[in-house]
């Protein structure tokens, strides 16, 4: 029995650290959804942990779908067949897992059978399991158990605290080209990027606010727009409009992080309006 027993040690422990890996790399999205649609982010980890065996199910691996959403009629996206109460059945298909985890969001916040889970804080993860169970998310009558076993294991209830939107927070020095160094302040939420800094050369200055668009990966596109300053004359601003293109990558457990940029301002020089480059390397830290 022993030799047994010594024999699914590593199976139980490459199991655990497959869920702690699915945790590590999505609980960032998941936190972006409860601030975008006060759903605990704990929840939505561990419903999508169990909904797709942290990610390696066939309906997550193929179909980009974690939390088993089936296609219902009103959804005219792409599908998948998998067999799941029935043989293949019809579940949604999504081109990425971000816009599985968005659809969740929106699938539990627009179904009134879902309505009253939202009068429960979003501090209050065993209500949201007990609830999602009630309103039938899933037929398992264990279903709010392992929602609930799962968040204990895991302390996935550390993710629904405003420490975890906090931690979304950053200050910023930058240097760059054609202004020399800056400071700011950089907040990352659902897949956007606000930012507000000053930077500054030896001849010209600027005060700048904006927010950038996540397009792929860790990459931002988007507008700014504030005051442009031409040497010293902080009393005659010019108003100026810029568009930039940034690459930053947001960490799991990191203080800081870096951010590339690089972008154009359209603003006045001297009486006429002019085109200016802007390069930008800025080190980001909580």
């Amino acid at each position: 029995m022993y030799k047994y027993i010594i024999l699914l040690i590593p199976f139980f422990g490459n199991a655990q650290n497959k869920v702690q890996l699915y945790i590590d790399k999505y609980s960032d999205l998941a936190i972006e959804e409860m601030v975008s649609y006060s759903i605990p982010a704990s929840i939505t980890l561990a419903q999508a942990i169990l909904e797709s065996g942290s990610g390696e199910s066939r309906l997550a691996s193929e179909g980009k779908n974690h939390f088993g959403i089936k296609c219902h009629n009103n959804w005219d996206g792409e599908t998948i067949l998998v067999d799941d109460d029935l043989k293949g059945e019809c579940f949604r298909k999504y081109s990425n897992v971000a816009a599985s985890y968005r659809d969740h969001s929106i699938f539990l916040s627009t179904r009134s059978r879902y309505d009253f889970l939202f009068e429960y804080s979003i501090l209050d993860y065993k209500s949201w399991a007990k609830g999602l169970s009630k309103a039938g998310y899933a037929t398992n009558p264990k279903y709010s158990k392992l929602l609930i076993d799962l968040i204990k294991k895991y302390n996935l209830d550390k993710y629904d605290s405003n420490d975890s939107i906090r931690n979304k927070f950053y200050f910023s020095t930058e240097i760059g080209f054609i202004y020399l160094t800056g400071l700011g302040a950089y907040f990352f939420s659902n897949n956007k990027m606000y930012f507000a800094h000053f930077q500054t050369s030896a001849i010209m200055s600027r005060i700048n606010i904006g927010v950038n668009f996540k397009i792929i990966n860790n990459i931002y596109i988007g507008i700014n727009s504030g005051s442009f300053h031409k040497g010293d004359k902080f009393d005659q601003p010019t108003w100026r409009i810029g568009s930039e293109l940034a690459y930053s990558k947001l960490p799991r457990d990191a203080e800081s992080r870096f951010i590339y940029k690089i972008g154009v301002d359209y603003t006045k020089w001297n009486d006429n309006y002019v085109l200016l480059p802007a390069l930008g390397f800025g080190y980001l830290i909580k």
